[in-house]
C-alpha cells in the first residue's frame, strides 16, 4: 500500500486566518494517520491520527472540504474499505468514522434569516442514498 494525497479547499474563512481556496495540502497514509502542510506566510506541518479528527478541527462547519489529488491507491480495499468512494469504506448512517456535519448557506430570505442548512458526510465520503433517507427520516419524524 502507499499513501494518498489530498488537500483542503476552503470556500469561508471563518477566522480570517487561512484565506479561501487551497489552504493546505495533505497525505492520508495506508494506516489512517493523516499529514497536513500549511501554505500561507506562516507554514505549519500537522500529524493527525485520522483524517476525520484533522476535518473536525479544520473543516469549520463545511466550509473547508477535502479535495482527493490522487485516486484511491490499489490494495486499499481492505474488508472495511467496501465503498470504492470513500476513504476508509462506507460507514453506516448511525456512526462510523465519517461522521455528519451541518451547516447554513449563505443564501438569506427577505429578513436576513438563512434558507437552507446543508448536511453531509465528513472525512472525504460520499453520501449514499440510504444515508439520505435515514437523514430524510430523522428531520420528518420518521423511525429512530
Amino acid at each position: 500500500m502507499t499513501h494518498r494525497r489530498f488537500h483542503l479547499e476552503r470556500d469561508i474563512d471563518i477566522t480570517g486566518a487561512s484565506g479561501t481556496g487551497r489552504v493546505a495540502d495533505g497525505v492520508l497514509w495506508p494506516d489512517g494517520t493523516a499529514t497536513l502542510r500549511w501554505r500561507g506566510l506562516r507554514a505549519s506541518t500537522v500529524n493527525w491520527d485520522s483524517l476525520a479528527d484533522a476535518e473536525a478541527i479544520h473543516g469549520h462547519g463545511g466550509h473547508t472540504r477535502i479535495v482527493w489529488d490522487d485516486p484511491r491507491p490499489i490494495g486499499w480495499d481492505q474488508a472495511d474499505m467496501t465503498c470504492r468512494h470513500c476513504p476508509d469504506g462506507h460507514t453506516p448512517p448511525t456512526g462510523g468514522s465519517q461522521p455528519w456535519a451541518a451547516w447554513l448557506a449563505a443564501d438569506r430570505d427577505g429578513d436576513g434569516q438563512p434558507t437552507t442548512i446543508h448536511v453531509a458526510r465528513t472525512g472525504g465520503a460520499h453520501v449514499a442514498e440510504s444515508d439520505a433517507q435515514w437523514v430524510r427520516d430523522r428531520l420528518n419524524g420518521g423511525s429512530r
